[in-house]
């Protein structure tokens, strides 16, 4: 059984892939037909596409996810190439790893989204930090509560 912690967290990386979601769909009418899909290691552009491209991305976005609490979900199916002294809070650590994970891949993706939007590194910074901080709080309240009894 899933933890409300850990669904938590998968909540706040659905809340990051709605919000940017919203954004595209808001700006969607501002954004010119090709926009720049790769950026190289020098940080040149060198790969171009269509906009439709961002929706496909944030499909892709929403199917990993899924995936990846479909994983945490059922860890019978978890190939562990070793047996934990303690497979309850081994299962428990998986989880939240994955969890945050979700967040990571969430926030990762977003930012290519919101840089087509024209955001600035400040903006996104800050957008998603109003997006997680709340939850996050919560989860460490939450925490605490649950190690004090």
């Amino acid at each position: 059984m899933i933890s409300i912690k850990v669904k938590i967290l998968f909540a706040m990386s659905l809340s990051v892939l709605f919000t940017y979601a919203g954004l595209l769909y808001l700006n969607y009418g501002n954004i010119p037909e090709t926009i720049p899909t790769h950026i190289n290691f020098k940080g040149e552009i060198d790969g171009y596409g269509n906009k439709i491209q961002l929706w496909i991305i944030s499909l892709v976005n929403l199917f990993l996810l899924l995936t990846i609490y479909l994983v945490a979900k059922f860890p019978k199916y978890w190939n562990i190439p070793f047996k934990p002294k303690n497979l309850v809070v081994f299962q428990k650590n998986v989880r939240v790893f994955m969890g945050i994970l979700s967040i990571l891949l969430s926030c990762a993706i977003s930012t290519m989204i919101l840089f087509t939007l024209k955001y600035s590194a400040t903006e996104m910074l800050r957008l998603l930090f109003s997006i997680l901080i709340l939850p996050m709080l919560f989860v460490v309240l939450f925490n605490e509560k649950a190690d004090s009894k």
